[in-house]
């Protein structure tokens, strides 16, 4: 070890520095300053560039929703427009701007909407008259796949769009004009400019507007600020030209006060209204102006003394530093014989900080050389326990991003593709609550060996944690060579394990990705795999499937639909519509299946089909079921008070809903809060899900008809009951599902199933809904089958609770509910 001990008389360097840093100091604040000051002069020009492009970009997007708003409005008309299930037609469209049109004008801030032909013939209108230029343009745009716009100024400055609409099979154009509050509404908002909205330059031959303010021969339609601002119009339109404000630098000295004015055309064919944008920029000249004052005094003065006093008072510590940062580097670099020959110590009559910098270094290297050693057989260890994993030996995770990483690396150069295998072990989870931890771990065990023989020599297996593997095969030609390695994997596994008295059979499912580009993350890879291995798992014990993009879009779907669906009840974006039960053969009136549809504040419609498969294995599903359940209560409770006591509602459960704790509770807590008859509820759940867990099920429903609820077996047909379990259930009504009821004419399969259903049915006591009901015959068959109860398009579509009440009070004495073909084109529309 070197020894720092020597009778020297320390003088800091700190006193020999002051003068030196008192120069420098100097010195470095004259550049500073200079460089300072040219900066904030580029940082002006930059945040300017910047400003105006943004406004730019700004603008259009502005331009471009508005447009886009306009054509989803047009699609909403065309929905309003709708009479039927078939398409919309030219009369739609005229009598819908004929009575809806103070509403549509109203909601939807519009001046103008005109249906026309591709050839420009005009079918249906409201609002102001078409201009001559308006039926030049259409006749210029002709047929179209997208919507189209202009800006046009006259009176006022508006925007016109025209969206192609395909009617009847015919292409027609939808003509829509709107002012510009909406994009001037986007386009200012969170910017603190004055804005100007000036129309198209008058031709020279002209004559002026009367009474209208000008700028540029360009009249002024719009302007913020305006006590303000038409002052600095006034001098901007006398001092620069036009020409000069599109293609100058942007700011310019108005009375005494600096501006930035931009000019921001509304389209990019002439003549084109044009937004003026002004920002005033006085604070900050005047900061730069206060900035150059202040720095030309010290500037000067720190000039004449920085250079000698540098040199005089630095130049023998700073020759020792350079000597120092050259040798330093020697212990990155493990040099330490060459470090003690290069700066090697020696007795002074004085030592300062550098000396004792030049000590510190000698006895760092002695310290790194012995840490060295130790050092270098720890990480060896470490390496090898942090790549490993310590119950199976395999690698682990950490391991399995290094190597994919590599792997990926080397696709089109070494392999033309690799194969990611995402093993998860079939029910593992039981195993382990079941036989214990300890035995689930052997299982592990002997999973990784086989895991490993299954393989071949160039393939690694890792283990992800849990009962999670991941196989990366290389050098995969095509997918069979894939599917090979997959049914070997599966032959291995399911050979007999034994553990202890217990003898297992293993499974697995495996989601496969292939990745063919080097540029692909390892960790998107893993993500695929793994949402393929869901999927597979979907499919039953021992399956595998192939990532595809489908799959990315449904977990992002679904993971939308369980963010979204809390806000959906809370908001009740959720709302019920009704389709009614009959009696057959008359059609008398007896109940409503409650149906319901999600009005997403974004997507628009959702029908269930799109949402409740997302969420049926989560708990949103028992939340979207409570939802449904109170309404339905109180829409009975409504048309109790309304004389409609006979009426009941039927309620789908799902079946995590229906075998969900405290089921019983929170119907009947809903049936004492409103006060509505437990016979009027019925709830429908399907066969499937009352076959999974029979007993659990049986159970449920005693409960619930203890309330006195009815219970009906939903989709009957379409799973695997037995028939012994059937009869010990306490349903009260057995639905035939619409997949029969569609081929009963037929003389049949589906007809012998509807006819044994129903005989089988009464001769449990049970009542007969046939689903899906849409023809007349249809009708007569069932009821002659002797099928109670019928529902379906023949009947009515679902409609909202607002119609349903209408047309109730329209039923007479005898109950008869009016058929589609009854209701007025108006109420079809909305069942629809």
């Amino acid at each position: 070890m070197v020894s720092t001990k020597f009778n020297s008389i320390f003088i800091s360097l700190r006193f020999k520095l002051l003068a030196g840093v008192l120069g420098i100091l100097t010195f470095v604040a004259l550049f500073l300053g200079a460089f300072a000051y040219s900066q904030l002069i580029h940082q002006q020009n930059y945040l300017l560039d910047g400003q105006q492009e943004r406004l730019a970009q700004n603008l259009n997007s502005s331009i471009r929703l508005v447009v886009d708003q306009v054509a989803a409005t047009s699609q909403q008309l065309a929905l309003m427009a709708q009479a039927d299930e078939i398409d919309v037609g030219v009369e739609d469209y005229q009598r819908l701007l004929k009575q809806q049109w103070s509403d549509i004008q109203l909601y939807w801030d519009m001046r103008t909407v005109s249906l026309v032909e591709s050839s420009g013939r005009l079918l249906a209108h409201a609002g102001l008259p078409l201009e001559v230029s308006d039926h030049q343009w259409l006749d210029k745009i002709g047929v179209v796949y997208e919507p189209q716009y202009r800006f046009d100024c006259d009176a006022s400055c508006s925007l016109k769009v025209v969206v192609p609409t395909l009617l009847q099979g015919q292409m027609h154009l939808l003509f829509v004009e709107t002012d510009l509050t909406e994009i001037l509404a986007r386009f200012r908002i969170n910017e603190e400019f004055e804005l100007a909205v000036l129309g198209p330059e008058l031709a020279s031959n002209q004559a002026p507007l009367d009474n209208a303010v000008q700028f540029w021969s360009r009249k002024l339609y719009s302007l913020s600020n305006r006590h303000n601002s038409i002052a600095i119009l006034d001098s901007a339109s006398k001092s620069w030209s036009w020409q000069t404000l599109n293609h100058g630098d942007g700011i310019y000295k108005i009375a005494d006060e600096t501006w930035a004015l931009w000019v921001f055309p509304f389209q990019h064919v002439e003549p084109s209204p044009a937004l003026l944008v002004m920002s005033n920029m006085d604070s900050w000249h005047a900061l730069l102006y206060q900035f150059q004052q202040n720095m030309l005094g010290s500037l000067l003065f720190s000039l004449l003394l920085a250079g000698s006093l540098v040199t005089i008072m630095l130049w023998s510590p700073i020759s020792r530093l350079v000597q120092l940062a050259k040798v330093l580097p020697l212990l990155a670099e493990h040099k330490f014989d060459l470090l003690r020959q290069t700066l090697p110590m020696q007795k002074q009559h004085s030592i300062d900080e550098v000396d004792l910098v030049s000590f510190a270094t000698h006895k760092l290297a002695d310290r790194l050389e012995t840490l060295e050693g130790e050092v270098d057989s720890y990480t060896k260890e470490l390496e090898r326990l942090a790549m490993l994993d310590t119950l199976t030996g395999l690698p682990n995770k950490a391991m399995l991003v290094h190597e994919l990483n590599k792997a990926v690396a080397c696709v089109g150069r070494v392999h033309n593709q690799i194969a990611i295998l995402f093993l998860d072990l079939d029910e593992f989870k039981r195993i382990n609550d079941t036989l214990g931890h300890s035995e689930g771990d052997e299982l592990l065990k002997v999973v990784s060996t086989r895991l490993n023989t299954s393989v071949r020599a160039m393939d690694t297996v890792f283990r992800l944690g849990g009962d999670e593997f991941i196989v990366l095969l290389r050098g995969m030609k095509s997918s069979q060579d894939v599917s090979k390695v997959i049914h070997k994997i599966f032959a291995s596994l399911q050979q007999p394990v034994v553990l202890g008295r217990n003898k297992l059979i293993v499974t697995t499912s495996i989601g496969v990705v292939f990745c063919t580009s080097p540029n692909i993350p390892a960790e998107e890879l893993i993500k695929q795999s793994e949402l393929a291995m869901y999927q597979a798992k979907d499919g039953g014990r021992s399956n595998y499937r192939v990532f595809t993009e489908d799959m990315m879009l449904q977990a992002n779907n679904r993971l939308m639909i369980e963010q979204d669906i809390g806000t959906a009840i809370s908001d009740h974006q959720l709302a019920l519509f009704l389709q009614p039960i009959v009696a057959l053969p008359h059609g008398e009136l007896k109940g409503f299946e409650a149906l319901v549809r999600w009005f997403h504040p974004e997507r628009g419609l959702i029908m269930p089909g799109d949402f409740i498969p997302d969420i049926e294995q989560s708990d949103a599903i028992i939340a979207v079921g409570n939802y449904v359940l109170e309404q339905s209560v109180i829409l009975l409770k409504k048309l109790s008070e309304q004389g409609y006591q006979d009426i009941y509602v039927a309620v789908n459960l799902s079946a995590k809903h229906y075998l969900a704790p405290g089921l019983k509770q929170f119907i009947e807590g809903l049936l004492l809060r409103y006060d509505v008859s437990p016979e009027c509820l019925l709830l429908e759940v399907t066969e499937e899900s009352v076959m999974e867990q029979v007993e659990r099920a049986m159970m449920v429903m005693k409960q619930l008809k203890e309330l006195g609820v009815r219970i009906a077996i939903d989709d009957f047909g379409t799973g695997y009951s037995s028939l012994n379990y059937l009869k010990q259930l306490a349903f009260d009504v057995l639905k035939v599902d619409r997949c029969f009821t569609s081929g009963v004419l037929e003389g049949g399969v589906d007809t012998h199933i509807v006819t044994t259903v129903i005989d089988l049915a009464h001769n449990l006591g049970r009542t007969v809904v046939a689903e899906g009901v849409e023809t007349l015959q249809q009708s007569q068959f069932l009821a002659k089958a002797g099928c109670e109860l019928a529902q379906g398009y023949y009947y009515s579509k679902p409609l909202n609770q607002e119609k349903v009440f209408q047309l109730l009070e329209g039923i007479g004495q005898d109950n008869i509910w009016p058929r589609v073909d009854n209701v007025s084109p108006f109420i079809r529309k909305l069942g629809s």
